[in-house]
C-alpha cells in the first residue's frame, strides 16, 4: 500500500509579519520598512511598483510618502527623497469581504509586497466582523452564537486571502491596555493589568512567522518567530537589517516545484482532494488566481455526487450488482435473483431495499 507521507523539505518562503503596537509606536514605518528590504525595492519608483498599502487610520501613511511627480523623486532612496513610494486605498468601511477583493487585486496586478495598517478595523470599525457579528445576529433572533457561526467563514477568507498572497506581507495591529477585575485576599475587587494586547480576535497571531511587540520607545519585541535567530530578539528602530535577517532565513531552500494545475484539478475526484489541493495552492500563493477553477472543478464533482445519488443511477447500479453477483457465483438460487431485482425497483421508487427477513 502507497503512502500519503512525503519527504519534508524546505521551501523558499514570503514572510508573514504582524506589528502590534499603541499610536505613536512606529507600525507603519517599521511595515514600510521591512516591506522595501524584503521586496528589493531601492528608489521611490521601485516602493511604487511593488507595495500596495491599504490605510485604515485617516490616510495616516501619507506622512512617509513623497510626491512621485517632483523632478527626479522617482530615482531616488527612500533617505534621499524623505519618504517611500507605495500605491494605497483608503476604505471608509472595513467589511472584509472587500478586504479579499483588494488582496486579490494586488495580487493579480503583480505588487510583491503588501500592508495592511491596521486590521483592527476590520475588527472593531463600522462594517468589521463585530458589526457583522451584530447584523446577522439580528437575522437570527438576536442570538449572537448564529451570528457568528455565519460570520466565522467570512473572517476565514480574509486570514486565508492574507496568508495566500503571492508576496511578502505585513500587517499593523493596533494594542491597547487590558485589564482584569479579581478578588484580594481581603475579598475586596480590584483592578490588575494584563499588559498590552492587540485590538484583534485572540489567536490570530498563529498565522503568522513573526509577531513583534512595538512601544513608545520604538523598541521592538519579538514576541513569536519561526526563524530561531530572531525568537526573543528586542530591536531598536527595527529596519533593513531585521529585513534581510528575515530575507536570509526565507530564501535557505528550494525553490517551489511548478504545478500543473489543470492537470492536478482534473485528478480531484472528491471536495476532499480538492481541499488537499488547495493548501498546496495556498502555501505556494497561487489561490488568487486559481481561485475560479477550483469553483468549477468543485461545481463539477457537486454535480458528478448528485447525478451518482439519482434513483435511475441507483436502479442502473443496483441491477449491475446483481448481473455481477450472478456471473461471480453461478448457483445463486433464483430466489436470491429475484429479491435482487425487487430491490432495484425499490430503488428507482427512491425507497431504500428490503431488509433480509423484512415483512416476515
Amino acid at each position: 500500500m502507497s503512502s500519503r507521507f512525503m519527504p519534508a523539505t524546505r521551501k523558499k518562503a514570503k514572510a508573514r509579519i504582524a506589528l502590534a503596537g499603541p499610536s505613536g509606536a512606529g507600525k507603519t514605518l517599521t511595515g514600510l520598512k521591512l516591506l522595501y528590504t524584503l521586496t528589493g525595492a531601492q528608489t521611490i519608483a521601485d516602493g511604487l511598483e511593488r507595495i500596495a498599502f491599504v490605510d485604515t487610520e485617516r490616510d495616516s501613511a501619507d506622512k512617509y510618502a513623497v510626491n512621485p511627480e517632483l523632478p527626479g523623486v522617482g530615482d531616488m532612496t527612500p533617505d534621499e527623497a524623505g519618504g517611500y513610494g507605495f500605491q494605497k486605498f483608503s476604505p471608509v468601511r472595513y467589511d472584509p469581504r472587500q478586504l479579499v477583493e483588494l488582496i486579490d487585486e494586488a495580487a493579480n496586478a503583480g505588487f510583491t509586497g503588501f500592508m495592511l495598517d491596521s486590521a483592527s478595523h476590520y475588527w472593531f470599525g463600522p462594517g468589521g466582523i463585530l458589526e457583522l457579528v451584530d447584523l446577522f445576529a439580528r437575522n437570527h433572533g438576536g442570538r449572537s452564537m448564529d451570528g457568528w457561526k455565519d460570520v466565522r467563514p467570512i473572517e476565514r477568507a480574509y486570514i486565508e486571502a492574507l496568508m495566500s498572497f503571492p508576496g511578502h506581507v505585513v500587517v499593523c495591529l493596533r494594542s491597547k491596555q487590558r485589564y482584569e477585575i479579581t478578588e484580594g485576599s481581603d475579598g475586596k475587587k480590584q483592578v490588575s493589568k494584563l499588559g498590552m494586547q492587540p485590538d484583534q480576535r485572540d489567536g490570530l497571531e498563529y498565522e503568522f512567522d513573526l509577531v513583534g511587540d512595538l512601544d513608545q520607545g520604538h523598541y521592538l519585541r519579538v514576541t513569536k518567530s519561526r526563524c530561531d535567530a530572531l525568537a526573543d530578539q528586542v530591536i531598536h528602530k527595527p529596519g533593513a537589517e531585521l529585513g534581510h535577517q528575515l530575507l536570509d532565513w526565507l530564501d535557505n531552500g528550494e525553490p517551489p516545484k511548478d504545478v500543473d494545475w489543470p492537470k492536478a484539478l482534473a485528478a480531484c475526484a472528491s471536495r476532499e482532494d480538492l481541499e488537499v489541493l488547495w493548501q498546496r495552492a495556498q502555501r505556494l500563493g497561487k489561490t488568487q488566481k486559481l481561485r475560479e477553477a477550483f469553483n468549477a472543478r468543485g461545481a463539477e464533482i457537486a454535480a458528478a455526487r448528485r447525478a451518482a445519488e439519482a434513483p435511475g443511477t441507483q436502479l442502473d447500479r443496483a441491477v449491475a450488482d446483481a448481473a455481477g453477483a450472478r456471473a461471480a457465483d453461478p448457483d445463486t438460487s433464483e430466489a436470491a435473483g429475484a429479491q435482487m431485482a425487487r430491490d432495484a425497483g425499490r430503488m428507482a421508487n427512491g425507497r431504500q431495499p428490503e431488509t433480509a427477513g423484512a415483512g416476515r
